[in-house]
């Protein structure tokens, strides 16, 4: 059994003509910081909807500050908040824990 936990912020940021900042603000969909909830902290109201998955600790140890996932059918949807974006990004702090699939990818 495969476990993921997302840990910190997932964000989802739609592409812009504008240079890198340090805190993207331009064009934010939407931002998950997972603090007890799948709750969208960007102030656009794109909550996400955990399905099997659990809270856990974030790698600094702060309790329900990420998500567990069994590798399975666990997941968190966030609905269609990047629908009609031909370009966008998104990024998420990803530690894998468990056995990991070998085959090709």
């Amino acid at each position: 059994m495969r476990k993921i936990a997302l840990t910190l912020a997932l964000v989802f940021s739609v592409a812009s003509g504008a240079g890198a900042t340090p805190v993207i603000t331009n064009g934010l969909v939407a931002a998950y910081e997972f603090s007890g909830n799948a709750n969208d902290v960007s102030g656009n109201g794109n909550n996400g909807a955990v399905n099997g998955a659990t809270l856990t600790a974030d790698r600094f140890g702060n309790p329900n500050s990420a998500y567990s996932f069994d590798g399975v059918d666990d997941r968190i949807h966030v609905g269609g908040s990047l629908a009609g974006f031909d370009d966008y990004t998104q990024a998420a702090w990803v530690k894998l824990s468990g056995a990991v699939g070998t085959g090709s990818r």
